[in-house]
């Protein structure tokens, strides 16, 4: 049994076993965009930093407590 699994794994051409599923399809390409802070407000228990990340706004939350960073990635 063994054996008849070696065999039938060795005849099988090595360009099948590492074909994509979809062959035709491009790599996804993702950038970061470093996004800058553009202002803080504090709710709570939490501080909800904004970012502007070239023409739209991004937002994180953290402790009240803490600092935001002056930039994150997206």
């Amino acid at each position: 049994m063994i054996m008849l699994l070696l065999a039938l794994a060795l005849a099988t051409p090595a360009a099948t076993l590492n074909q994509s599923p979809m062959p035709n399809k491009a790599p996804e390409t993702r950038l970061a965009v470093l996004c800058f802070k553009s202002g803080e407000r504090t709710s709570g228990f939490n501080k909800i930093g904004y970012y502007n990340c070239m023409g739209s706004t991004a937002a994180i939350t953290i402790g009240a407590v803490q600092l935001c960073p002056l930039n994150i990635n997206r």
